[in-house]
Order: C-alpha cells, then structure tokens, then sequence
C-alpha cells in the first residue's frame, strides 16, 4: 500500500500537546526507556521517554502519568539511544540520479530525515519551474525537503549559457509562492566581492523574505574576500578545503558545512580545526553531504556515513551528532522544529542500539515509523512528471569535424586542464603542443585528452558560443575511449572528454538520442550507458538500480584507463566555472584565479 504523509504543525495542535503533556489526553506515541542524547547539552540522559502527539514532541522524561488508549503505540527502547533524526545543510537530489521519492526511499533508513536540497541542477535545464516542480514532487514524502532557491543560474552570467536564466525577480516570486524555504548556495562569490548589481539585488531578495542565505566562497582568500562575502549576508559556506578556512569562516560568524560526499572527501582535512582545538565552541560547525552518487547511498548510507567517519577521527560521538541535528538546524533558523528530541519539536527520532558505530534500528518521522534495519516499512509514492521534464536534449547528432581544433602549423604553448583526484578544484597547465596536419590532436603517451562543452538546452535568442573546446590531463584514458554526460555542473551542457575524436562523437550521440545520461565508449565501442531521462540528470528507478548502473559506469571507466573510484563525479566537474583554477563552458576557456575576478583566456597562449 503507498503510503501518504501528513503533517501537523505545532500551531495547529498546542493545546492538544499541553494536554498529552498534562496527562489529560492520550498520547499518539510514547518510546520508554531511553537513553537520550541531548544535543542541546551534550550529554547522554539515562531512563528517558518520549511522548508523541500530531507527529510532534508532547513530553521528554518520565511519561508515568501519561495516558495512553487502544490507538496508543508503545516502543520499549530497552536503553538503546535515542538520537535527533539527521538534518542535511547543503545537498543536491540530483547528483544521486534518482528523482527525490526515490530518493527520500533511499536515505530514510540511514536516519536523514530532513534535507535542504539546492536543484540548481534542475534549475539550470527549466528555469523556475523546475522549483516548483521539486517542491510539488516533495508532498506526501515523510522526509522534511527545505527547498534551497538556487540563485546562480548561470553561475556566473556572460561566461556560460544554461538552459535558464534566474534573477531577483523569479528568486522573489519563488518565496512569495512557497516553493523555497533558504535561498541556496551564491556560487558567484566574485559577483558578491566585486559588487556585481545583479548578484546584490538577488541577495536582497533573499534578506527581504527574511530567509537563511547560504553560500559557496571558493577561494583561500581569507581576509577581504571572505569579510565581504559575510558581511553581504551569507550565512554559510561548504567550500572549504583546509582547516585555517574553516576555522576562519566560524570565528566570523559563519556556518561551516564540512563536505564529505562521494569524491569531494574534504572532512579529514577540515576536522584539525575542532580536534586541534577541544575547548572551541562547535555550534557553528556542521557535516553536509554536497554530491553522493546513488552507489554511495546504496553501499554505505548518507549523513550517517559521515558521522561515522568524523567519529573514526576523532570526533566525539555527541560532538559529531550535534554537527548534523542541532547545529544544522540553528543554520537553518528551525531549531524550534527540528535538531533536537524536545517538546513541541517534530518526532524525529532514530533509535540506535551502538553509538560509536551508529547503528541505526527504527528511524521515526513526524512519530510514524518509516525504516527498521535499514529497510523502509512504507511504499513511497512515485511523482508523474510532465512531458517537458522528461525531453531536455535539445541538440543535433554531432560528427568528429565538431571536435577538430585548427591552430595552423607551427608548435603552440596551451592552455590545459590539470583534473586532482578527490579534489572539486582543477590546476593550470601550460604544454607545448605541434600540430598533426594544422590540427591540435589528443597525446595518450602525454596523457592530454580532449574536453568539449555543447549547448544542449532549448534554442533561444543571445546564445554568443554552442561549443567550447580544450585540454585535460590526469584522466589517463587510453586510445579510443570516450567519456560523456549531460551531467557538467552547474549548466548541464554536454560534455565530452576523448583520446579521439570518434569516439567522443559516439559517446556524445548516444545520449542525444537517449534524452540525456552518461556514456562510456572503450576500444571504440559503447561500453556502458546509464539513461537519465529526468532534465537529463536523474534516473526514474530505485536508488539500488541507479548505484548498479553508475557502478556500471565507474567500471567501464576504469576500462578505459581511468583508474580513480567515482572518477564521474570529478569529470562532471570540468565545466564548473566557480571553482579555481581553469574550467571549460559553452563559450571557451574560463580562468579563476585566487583575489581575481573570473576571465576568458585563450586555449594557445599568446606570446
């Protein structure tokens, strides 16, 4: 049977919940017997119950005097904890591939039951709408979605061409319709430093509606840059890479969401700002997830995972539980609502038999119990996209000629792309390269690829560039191998990387006809293809047959030389013009560099 969740908000039922509390009415739920991590204290609280009416916290402590009747469900923890439901900052639905049921089937067992989903992804491809549809497609799900308005779409205007464009008007309408909940994260941190109007008057949207503004400061610029990035009202950052940054970003009042997704794995390198520290107040320090594949969440769960690693290092488990309940929630400005096991806040609450291992046996939303063991214990209901959402690729079959490069005879100096395994931030490389018959060519023995970004969004008016063009080394692709996906944060144009032109156009045209995906060519053949027909980043099926098939993905990479795990993720990343140092759009070459504005450079560098 599907099941359809309802809410209850505590405006509607407080005198019902001071009367459960009172011992005057009966309660909807009560879990005796406890052992109650208190993130608001930090401590662990022995012999504790839990009374639960409309969904929401009546009573925490001794519920002796509660009355209970034949609706009354009792729980016996047997003095197992008592955990906040886990709550995620900063994520995307989409980078998992799965449509946000499904996903919501997928981390619910893991003990996350709240997001603050950013689908900028989304956004790219349909604009507004796509907003609207996310929040729609969220309704009757038992997971909280706190939809994160994306407001960098493009990234950065002028220097790529997505499939929508976002400004403070629609950012505006989206808060006075409902759809977003925060305003979601400014990726163009140079427009916000360097007073970019438009930028501005979409941050003032934001502080209008009275909503959190989450950031994305991606730079090591510690002083100026990052002053004015707080004081124009961003709240949060999950771009840190080093521990001085993050500790930077907490002594100035800001949140530091501490990454640890599937490839961009910055925790271990962020945590010696706590560890180094044990006195430091931890409030203003969270976990987030960012970009998880559905392997990920399939094989070792979400935010749980998280807590667990940061656990392994060192951290203390309640230390490491307030980072993804309390501290998540006071970011969000809804610590009255969620974060915590106290009255009047919703029954999230996660019954975990092993602390230091965070096993996790009953997971409770709004008190109704969804996962037990790892397993849902309710059917979700499945969203009926409109057409539209489903046909995104909006591109003619490509030939090898659209991947030639023409410089002339002589010997150049170009401008390539240095990709870092683990890393979302890309190096500048200068390589000298001659010519084959006027062409720039690929050099497997050097390891320098291909890189090409298409156009793929609806033919519209003012387009300036459909192709950009380029270099990359540290994929180490063998001959006749080809990687392409629709997948190319934040625009989501196609992009290709190839050791020959053939089987770039191969790979490229098989997603073109497929509506959108990721595809793998090896020894000029198609090896592995993965359909993501949903705005030409998400899979309709399950998360377990989505981490199958980007497993699929990940081995015929490796077949093709690449010899890094979720290597995907790190190439999808290659056309993201918000990060240091070099990145290829629609439109050609984007440098940017540390306390610099970004610039257009040119592929051959010019004496």
């Amino acid at each position: 049977m599907i099941y359809l969740h309802e809410r209850k908000m505590l405006f509607e039922v407080t005198r019902d919940m001071a009367a459960v509390a009172m011992g005057m009415q009966p309660a909807d739920l009560i879990i005796r017997n406890g052992k109650l991590v208190n993130v608001n204290t930090a401590y662990i609280q022995e012999h504790m119950d839990v009374v639960v009416r409309h969904g929401l916290i009546a009573l925490v402590g001794n519920a002796d005097h509660v009355l209970t009747d034949e609706h009354t469900r009792i729980v016996d923890a047997g003095g197992r904890y008592l955990v906040p439901g886990f709550v995620d900052s900063h994520m995307h639905v989409e980078s998992t591939m799965v449509d946000l049921p499904s996903f919501a089937t997928g981390i619910l067992p893991h003990g996350t039951t709240t997001i603050a989903p950013d689908n900028h992804e989304m956004t790219n491809v349909f604009g507004l709408k796509a907003v609207e549809l996310f929040k729609q497609s969220a309704k009757g799900l038992p997971l909280k979605v706190l939809v994160a308005m994306p407001v960098c779409v493009p990234s950065i205007p002028g220097f790529e061409d997505a499939g929508a464009t976002i400004t403070a008007e629609e950012t505006a309408r989206a808060y006075q319709e409902g759809w977003a909940d925060v305003q979601g994260e400014q990726m163009n941190f140079p427009g916000v430093i360097y007073g970019d109007p438009m930028v501005h008057a979409i941050t003032a949207a934001g502080l209008r509606a009275g909503k959190v503004l989450t950031g994305h400061y991606a730079s090591l610029e510690l002083n100026a840059g990052l002053n004015a990035f707080i004081a124009s009202g961003l709240t949060a950052c999950h771009e840190s890479t080093t521990a001085e940054s993050i500790l930077r970003k907490a002594e100035l009042g800001m949140y530091g969401q501490m990454r640890y997704g599937t490839a961009w794995l910055d925790l271990p390198n962020l945590l010696p700002a706590i560890l180094e520290n044990p006195e430091m107040d931890t409030r203003y320090f969270t976990m987030v997830t960012d970009d998880v594949t559905p392997a990920t969440v399939a094989e070792e769960g979400h935010l749980v995972r998280v807590v667990r690693k940061a656990i392994e290092l060192g951290v203390p488990p309640i230390k490491a539980i307030q980072m993804v309940t309390i501290n998540p929630a006071q970011l969000l400005e809804k610590a009255r609502w969620i974060g915590s096991i106290s009255p009047g806040r919703a029954a999230d609450i996660l019954l975990v038999s092993d602390l230091e291992q965070l096993v996790i046996d009953q997971v409770y939303s709004d008190g109704v119990l969804v996962a037990e063991d790892g397993h849902m214990v309710v059917e979700l209901p499945r969203y009926a996209y409109p057409d539209w959402a489903l046909h995104s690729v909006h591109l003619n079959p490509l030939t090898r000629k659209d991947f030639e490069i023409s410089v002339g005879e002589d010997p150049v100096q170009v401008r390539t792309i240095r990709v870092v395994p683990g890393m979302v931030f890309t190096q500048e490389e200068i390589i000298e390269m001659t010519p084959v018959d006027g062409k720039l060519e690929t050099d497997p023995s050097r390891d320098l690829a291909k890189i090409g970004v298409f156009y793929r969004h609806q033919p519209r008016e003012g387009l300036t560039g459909t192709k950009g063009l380029g270099f990359v080394t540290g994929v180490q692709l063998k001959p006749g191998s080809a990687y392409a996906s629709t997948v190319s944060h934040d625009c989501h144009n196609l992009l290709v990387v190839g050791m020959d032109d053939a089987s770039m156009a191969l790979a490229a045209n098989e997603l073109i006809q497929q509506g959108g995906g990721i595809a793998i060519v090896v020894d000029g053949k198609l090896e592995a293809v993965m359909p993501l027909p949903l705005a030409g980043l998400m899979s309709l099926e399950s998360v377990e047959v989505a981490a199958r098939q980007v497993n699929e993905i990940e081995a015929a990479l490796k077949k093709a030389g690449c010899p890094y795990d979720s290597f995907e993720m790190t190439l999808s990343l290659l056309g993201l013009i918000v990060i240091e140092e070099l990145h290829l759009s629609n439109k050609g070459l984007v440098a940017l560099k540390p306390a610099s504005p970004p610039a257009f450079v040119d592929l051959v560098v010019k004496e």
